[in-house]
């Protein structure tokens, strides 16, 4: 039978932002589960125990076939593999997932697993995230947004920190050995697939490499798109000279993380595509972190010294035939774990 259940995630210790993403995306492959929702991270205080820092706090739907003691499990195993040691009740931790609510009438009173979560209508840092994505769900007689009003006064905000597990688009032409570059050049230069990068990524955020930043026309930025390049070695001067070119200069992952929860949390560029556009150590890099990815895809074969990784996790789902070159085709694959969490 399936159901849908309704987690609360946490987190106050390490890389707080990029543990729950990655929660998310372990909870998203469990077997028989599809991730249907998940809600905007949120800072709020702690909550019994005081002397800690500050949660990452967020709310995800899940519909699955297990049952609710299989998904427990799961979710503690989950927490292990990110690092959650229990030594103290409601102390610091690298993770938390709690079962707070299920679907179908399923409860559940045992020493294990109390469902629903007995302080589920009292903490703000459960109600503020699943208001937000199940906003009429009625709990003992009032909706989830009611309650959230209830509780207004404890100490929550919006986080600046991207909350989806898959935030990034991939985007790349290749040859049939994957090779896409040699000698810190791009491998083709086929004006139809020039036309296809243009019509998707016009009006998006592209991320790139130093050496994909050569690439580009007198290494200005592309325009009408904002241009972050993720570098360690970028600084000083040589920064300071991309920055005032117009580039968004970031040496980390949890630096371009926190860029991009700053960028959509604002008008110009909040519900933005942000496309993953190269080189090849990008793309290794952040291909955990994209949904789907569009590959231009030639039928030839170029000596190459830099290659597209393969697309584990993600299925071939549309081919279009070129109109003008029948070595040409453009590919459209999706991670199969995203395909019941919406863009």
């Amino acid at each position: 039978m399936q159901w849908t259940c309704y987690l609360s995630l946490g987190a106050n210790l390490g890389a707080k932002g990029e543990t729950l993403r990655e929660a998310l995306r372990l909870l998203a492959v469990l077997p028989d589960t599809q991730l249907l929702r998940a809600s905007s991270f949120y800072t709020t205080a702690p909550w019994g125990k005081t002397d800690q820092p500050d949660f990452l706090n967020a709310a995800c739907a899940l519909r699955t076939s297990l049952t609710p003691l299989e998904l427990l499990h799961e979710c503690q195993d989950i927490e292990v593999q990110l690092g959650r040691i229990r030594h103290e009740r409601w102390g610091a931790r690298t993770c938390d997932i709690d079962l707070v609510y299920a679907s179908d009438g399923i409860t559940s009173d045992t020493a294990e697993l109390r469902l629903p979560h007995p302080y589920l209508t009292e903490r703000a840092f459960v109600l503020v995230p699943l208001a937000e994505i199940a906003p009429e769900l009625v709990i003992k007689g009032r909706t989830v947004t009611a309650w959230r009003d209830s509780v207004a006064h404890q100490d929550y905000q919006l986080a600046l920190e991207v909350c989806d597990p898959y935030p990034l688009h991939l985007i790349a032409c290749m040859g049939m050995d994957r090779g896409i570059g040699k000698e810190g050049q791009l491998l083709f230069d086929e004006p139809e697939d020039k036309a296809f990068f243009r019509e998707k990524t016009t009006g998006g955020i592209l991320i790139m490499g130093r050496h994909t930043l050569a690439t580009l026309p007198d290494e200005q930025p592309l325009p009408r798109r904002l241009n972050i390049v993720l570098s360690r070695t970028l600084t000083g001067k040589a920064q300071a000279a991309k920055e005032r070119a117009g580039f968004v200069i970031c040496h980390d992952l949890t630096e371009l993380w926190q860029t991009l929860g700053q960028l959509q949390s604002e008008e110009n560029w909040r519900q933005r595509k942000v496309w993953v556009i190269g080189g090849a150590a990008i793309y290794r890099l952040l291909l955990p972190y994209c949904r789907d990815a569009w590959l231009t895809e030639v039928a030839a074969n170029v000596p190459a010294d830099a290659y597209l990784p393969e697309l584990t996790g993600m299925t071939l789902q549309e081919e279009i035939a070129s109109q003008l070159s029948p070595t040409l085709s453009f590919c459209y694959y999706r991670r199969t774990a995203a395909s019941s969490y919406g863009d």
